[in-house]
């Protein structure tokens, strides 16, 4: 009876061990945002609102208003991509925006010129590309449109910020790899 038992027991632990598990992904997930990195990321971003309001009718708004109403996607259009496959209008503005903020960031931060280039497709497939000269720092593909669109402001300055690190972080390597060497000791 004995084995039967500890069958048992292991069979009513297990649950409790998988939620562990997910509790401690999620913690994992959501470190702690450079501020500065943040702050420069919403300024960018609220740069580049500005430049596409011709008329200045949004020049009074303070940046999380900006955001709210000029770049963050409604429930309805939220709705609009989940239908029939197709991508909304809002997220198809979302996508190029948000990847210049991101290289304007990564540029001001790094002294090195970042290039954005972006592009989606009716159906929501597509990619966010950010790369100085012929190195690629951040690839980003978009599966259905995911993961626009952005519906809340911390969750653009989150996605915003961890592409701005993960750039960083790459360039930062790129260099040191190539500062003894040069750029021709890593083609071939």
């Amino acid at each position: 009876m004995e084995p039967l038992a500890n069958e048992k027991m292991t069979i009513q632990a297990a649950p409790s061990l998988e939620g562990a598990a997910v509790k401690l992904r999620r913690r994992k997930a959501e470190k702690e945002l450079d501020q500065d990195t943040a702050d420069a990321f919403v300024r960018r971003l609220c740069n580049l609102l500005d430049t596409a309001d011709f008329f200045g009718r949004h020049a009074s708004l303070s940046p999380q208003e900006k955001i709210a109403k000029l770049f963050l996607a409604t429930a309805e259009d939220k709705d609009k991509s989940d239908f029939n496959c197709a991508v909304s209008p809002k997220v198809r503005q979302q996508v190029p925006v948000l990847f210049q903020a991101i290289a304007g960031v990564m540029e001001e931060k790094s002294g090195t010129m970042v290039q954005s280039t972006a592009e989606i497709n009716v159906e929501g497939f597509g990619r966010g590309l950010l790369y100085s000269g012929r190195v690629i720092l951040v690839l980003k593909s978009l599966r259905a449109g995911f993961p626009f669109p952005f519906t809340s402001e911390e969750k653009t300055i989150r996605y915003g910020v961890e592409c701005v690190e993960e750039g960083l972080a790459f360039l930062e390597k790129y260099n040191e790899m190539t500062q003894f060497h040069g750029l021709l000791s890593l083609e071939g």
